[in-house]
């Protein structure tokens, strides 16, 4: 059945920068398979004369046991994930890449009045969204009125499905959220519509399982994460192209579903109350 939201959503105003730094947060069982599309968008954006710069963090090595779910290979086996996906891009691509081999920091940012950041999160724990989140805080540095400068794209999954969720604001009013005649240029940040995702799992609270470990425990379909990144991946482009009309995707692999929730103003202001 076709969701006549769409016909009615908005599209996403995102600021015009000359310097975009993408940050892929989470090298694993996502954001490996994710590196790839953003690294292609940040060398096709370099080529339209943006500056742009990739930032991957992520604090763990590459095990045997990512080679099935991970895009890593075996000769990647004990380098940091960071640094085999930057050197990867670097030497295919002449992307200008970075390997942060470390858990994310906002401190890490190079704000700049005039650079746009988009932070891609995929990390698999509360205290990983939250450290993302945080980051928006930039945003509220300048005026209200402003176009956001910072963005978070947070893409996560359960066994078998998953979501994409995108914002750039910490404000609590709804009213905060008005539409311009032009579109939508700031919406909630994905802790906000979806709170629950800053509550540590019972596991993040017992164990320090990896990212493999973590598959193996929840019985990971071998495709979600390729299913997330695809997702992500098109919000990326879209977001970079202007052409963005949704602020979450829901998918389901079971039975083959999904769902998007769009820009309108019913929805936005919905996602304070979902």
């Amino acid at each position: 059945m076709f969701n006549y939201d769409y016909l009615e959503a908005s599209p996403l105003i995102v600021r015009q920068a000359d310097s975009i730094d993408f940050w892929l947060i989470g090298a694993g069982g996502t954001g490996s398979w994710l590196s790839y599309h953003i690294a292609r968008l940040a060398r096709s954006l370099s080529k339209l004369g943006k500056k742009v710069q990739f930032a991957i963090a992520d604090p763990d090595i590459v095990e045997e046991a990512n080679i099935s779910r991970q895009a890593f290979c075996d000769k990647e086996i004990g380098l940091p994930k960071a640094l085999a996906l930057a050197l990867r891009y670097s030497i295919a691509w002449g992307v200008d890449a970075t390997a942060f081999v470390q858990k994310f920091d906002p401190k890490l940012i190079r704000y700049s009045y005039d650079k746009l950041t988009i932070l891609v999160g995929c990390v698999d724990t509360a205290a990983g969204r939250a450290a993302i989140n945080q980051a928006l805080e930039f945003n509220q540095f300048y005026s209200r009125s402003e176009i956001p400068r910072v963005w978070y794209l947070d893409c996560g999954n359960h066994a078998a499905a998953g979501q994409i969720l995108l914002g750039s604001s910490l404000e609590t009013e709804p009213e905060f959220y008005h539409f311009g005649g032009l579109g939508c240029a700031r919406l909630p940040s994905p802790m906000l519509q979806a709170p629950d995702l800053l509550k540590p799992k019972p596991e993040e609270l017992t164990n320090n399982f990896s990212c493999a470990e973590m598959a193996v425990l929840n019985l990971q379909s071998e495709s979600v994460n390729v299913r997330v990144a695809a997702e992500a991946a098109d919000f990326l482009y879209r977001m970079t192209a202007g052409n963005l009309k949704r602020f979450a995707t829901y998918f389901d692999l079971e039975s083959g579903t999904a769902r998007s929730i769009y820009i309108t103003q019913h929805w936005v202001y919905s996602a304070f109350t979902r």
